[in-house]
């Protein structure tokens, strides 16, 4: 079994849906292709499975929908940017967390070794 762009031994057709090597709408022939089963039926007719009857299989079979793949890897990259975001503003607030600390320790030493109490 393997994938072909076209189906070229005759009969040139789908074992399931008898569609030929026309893609449907709004499908090119760059997009169409068929799985070659590598076995005869009727004295030696090939048997090929259309584009789309493969995607009905997998859907059948619990695969997902290219559809269905499209929006998951969006919305995956949509997390992706989402969470770069936070990352990013996490980071600015500890730098700024890091540089009040270090002012603040300064400024403790700085009134120890004058002798000034902090107002209150």
């Amino acid at each position: 079994m393997h994938k072909v762009e076209r189906m070229v031994e005759t009969p040139t057709q789908c074992l399931v849906c008898m569609r030929g090597n026309t893609p449907d709408d709004p499908d090119t022939m760059d997009e169409f292709w068929a799985l070659d089963l590598e076995r005869d039926v009727n004295w030696g007719d090939p048997t090929y499975l259309c584009k789309y009857c493969c995607e009905k299989i997998a859907m059948l079979s619990g695969f997902a929908s290219m559809t269905e793949l499209t929006e998951a890897m969006q919305r995956n990259e949509d997390q992706k940017v989402k969470i770069h975001d936070l990352k990013a503003k996490l980071e600015r607030r500890e730098t700024r967390l890091k540089k009040i600390l270090a002012g603040e320790v300064e400024l403790r030493k700085e009134r120890k070794r004058t002798g000034k109490k902090a107002a209150a």
